[in-house]
């Protein structure tokens, strides 16, 4: 069975990680793996200055610089034993049953490509222990939602169970393969559906309309608005205004030029989103 897969690193969105992801276990009923990356140790390099200082000083200083790295990691390796330790427990208590615990050195991403053939669901904060103080999202984030191809649920520091939800469709084919995958997924069932579309036209009011239907018929209960003005600011006003619980849409696209623009309407609404936002893929 594919796990559940929550990211977690000591940042302050660990614990509305550990929630989130507890309750994406329980709504799919599948397994749930905590995941500890500690990222590769810089190791010192021989300076250019060797001509300047002497030669046993360099040495003698690059030694304790090696002890402490050693020393460093160790402690990094013990935080993050207890780190999951702690949130393996605060699993159990929110009634999930089977938890794996997992804990590997090296990159976030490279980690996630390697146990993607189990990855059902990701859970991850929108930022990381190093920038969970700013307003940015994670470095890592946007690489881990271009290429990996399982649904993922982004987190905000604080995290409730959501009893609606928004999808943004935009009338493309995409969103045609969003609104298939939607109706499909389980983590959105006996949730209400606000179905929203920004500067509907022509065709894309056709498109709306069936994907209303499809919804509806799938057993979702479904409310249509059609927004005005730029697609973030629309989307977040329309979800703040209705007090929705979360926001559904489709992942960035693959093509090679679409990934050279900056800010795509997906990163503009991680960025000022309050409430999780669910890639679909």
């Amino acid at each position: 069975m594919k796990n559940i897969v929550a990211c977690i690193d000591g940042s302050k969105l660990t614990l509305a990680t550990c929630e989130a992801s507890a309750w994406v276990a329980q709504k799919v009923q599948a397994p749930l793996t905590l995941l500890h990356v500690l990222d590769k140790t810089t190791r010192p390099v021989v300076s250019e200055l060797s001509g300047q200082i002497g030669i046993g000083s360099q040495e003698e200083l690059l030694n304790e610089l090696v002890e402490l790295d050693e020393m460093r990691s160790k402690v990094a390796l013990k935080h993050g034993k207890r780190l999951l330790n702690d949130a393996e427990e605060f699993a159990h208590v929110k009634g999930v049953d089977e938890i794996y615990k997992l804990q590997r050195h090296g990159n976030l991403l490279e980690t996630l490509c390697d146990i993607e053939p189990e990855l059902r669901v990701l859970v991850i904060g929108r930022a990381g222990e190093a920038h969970s103080a700013s307003k940015n999202i994670g470095s890592q984030l946007e690489s881990v939602l271009r290429t990996i191809k399982s649904h993922t649920l982004v987190v905000n520091e604080t995290f409730a169970i959501p009893s609606s939800f928004m999808i943004a469709f935009d009338g493309s084919a995409t969103s045609d393969k969003l609104i298939e995958k939607a109706k499909n997924t389980p983590l959105l069932t006996g949730l209400e559906c606000h179905l929203v579309m920004v500067n509907s036209s022509g065709d894309k009011t056709a498109a709306f309309s069936q994907a209303s239907k499809q919804l509806t018929d799938a057993g979702i209960r479904v409310t249509e608005r059609v927004l005005t003005g730029h697609v973030d600011t629309a989307i977040l006003g329309y979800q703040q205004q209705q007090q929705l619980g979360m926001i559904v849409m489709g992942a960035y696209g693959h093509s090679k030029l679409r990934q050279y623009f900056v800010g795509s309407n997906t990163t503009q609404v991680l960025l000022k989103s309050t409430v999780p936002l669910l890639l679909i893929r």
